[in-house]
């Protein structure tokens, strides 16, 4: 593989005269500093009221003897200065008004005058950034190459069977399709409709977890597998059931569609769109009526297509679980809910975040890793096979069959696979922290 060689470019923070930290740093002096500039405008101005014209020198040594609240006599030598004989007196009138200039500045002048500088400074950075983007996009791209080179030597082979059983997956439902547009037969036709579409949808979830996985986001990747799981077990639910609840599955999309606009008619002024038209309003309500009067109120509910063949007022997605036979995923499920809710396991555990053994490596993962696949890939294997399967019911082709078989072999192949990638990584990474400590045990000393 040939690489290519790129200087790092300065980051974010390092363009412009002074790093964006050091800004900071020098804003807060600066803020510091305000009552010595008014007392400074102060003593000028008493200066000049006795008759005398005293240099910058004098008035800055002045300040800092007030300042610093020195109380014995102020003396000030400068060979290079004229002499000066003068009787200042500060009393509490002059302290009061400058502590009203500074207050009326802080007030009034002080926040725009942030505003203005923090504009001024975002905008020369963010020319200096545009113009030094190409660079910083071909180094960005040169590490995310030799990224993807390493991440493909020691993972291809498991990302390879997945490529494989997504390929025949998608052939496999190619066939379902055809077929269903060859027939005539109205018998079924719900159903064979809607394992179609979501046999569709688990195919393209499928081809975005590979495309995750390849690039190193194994953690999305899991958050993917989620909903590759919850189309498979609703996927199981309605195949079991049949054409009926098939039926009630798709006209649930009216009552979907009734919770979705009552939410947009509440935000969408916030959000700056135009309202729906009232007979488009009117039209939603009608076909939600509709549907409720056709199947009753617990139709109205999430899952509420599902609720008169499980027998329950409101089913939840653990109900479609049991009844799906999927119950032993539900540990999985929730560890990929961790990757698409903001709780706070969520920050704790990552996929793709290796240990540091207290060595400095990093808390947090804000990119890519090359650890974290074993889980979201096997998953994948077993709901992509496993809604593959419900493509055909009972009616299969020996050449279909042939292919079935196929995918099974590469869903059982792929653990091996996965489990050599883990102990190979796991080893590398054994050697990267001794490398570690070696090198901080020899700063030691």
């Amino acid at each position: 593989m040939k690489q290519r060689a790129f200087n790092k470019p300065e980051s974010l923070a390092s363009r412009g005269k002074k790093p964006m930290a050091s800004l900071h740093t020098m804003l807060m002096e600066q803020l510091t500093a305000i009552p010595d500039m008014f007392i400074s405008k102060m003593i000028k101005r008493k200066i000049e009221d006795a008759g005398g014209k005293a240099p910058e020198q004098l008035v800055q040594a002045l300040v800092d003897h007030i300042s610093n609240g020195e109380d014995s006599p102020f003396e000030w030598h400068d060979e290079h200065a004229e002499d000066l004989d003068l009787d200042i007196e500060i009393d509490a009138a002059d302290v009061e008004s400058v502590i009203q200039e500074i207050d009326d500045f802080n007030k009034t002048k002080l926040p725009d005058l942030i505003e203005s500088v923090t504009k001024e400074a975002g905008v020369i950075i963010l020319r200096s950034l545009e113009r030094d983007w190409p660079e910083q996009k071909s180094f960005e791209e040169a590490q995310m190459e030799v990224f993807r080179y390493n991440l493909e030597e020691r993972w291809g082979k498991a990302f390879d069977v997945l490529r494989m059983m997504y390929t025949v997956a998608r052939e496999l439902g190619n066939e379902a399709a055809k077929r269903q547009r060859r027939s005539r037969s109205s018998k079924q036709a719900a159903l064979r409709e809607t394992l179609l579409r979501l046999h569709a949808r688990a195919c393209q979830v499928t081809a975005e977890i590979i495309c995750l996985m390849a690039n190193g986001y194994a953690d999305g990747a899991m958050a993917r597998w989620r909903t590759l799981h919850e189309i498979t077990v609703v996927a199981s639910v309605i195949a079991q059931h049949g054409n009926g609840l098939a039926v009630r599955y798709l006209d649930h999309e009216a009552i979907e569609a009734k919770r979705a606009m009552d939410r947009f008619l509440v935000s969408h002024e916030a959000l700056g769109y135009p309202a729906p038209s009232p007979r488009e309003i009117k039209r939603v309500e009608r076909l939600y009526e509709e549907r409720l009067t056709t199947y009753g109120n617990n139709f109205g509910s999430q899952y509420g297509w599902a609720a008169h063949h499980l027998g329950l007022k409101k089913p939840r997605f653990d109900d479609l679980e049991v009844a799906a036979g999927k119950v032993a995923m539900r540990p999985h499920y929730q560890m990929a809910s961790y990757n698409v809710h903001a709780s706070s396991k969520g920050i704790a555990f990552r996929l793709g975040l290796l240990d540091g053994e207290g060595l400095g490596q990093p808390v947090a993962l804000a990119g890519a890793s090359n650890a974290g696949f074993s889980d979201p890939a096997q998953n994948t294997a077993q709901s992509l096979t496993q809604i593959t399967g419900l493509l055909f019911g009972s009616n299969w082709r020996f050449d279909r069959m042939i292919e079935m078989r196929i995918l099974l072999d590469l869903r059982d192949k792929l653990p091996r696979i996965l489990l050599r990638a883990e102990r190979r990584l796991e080893r590398d990474h054994r050697q990267f922290l001794k490398k570690l400590r070696d090198r901080k045990a020899k700063r030691a000393r």
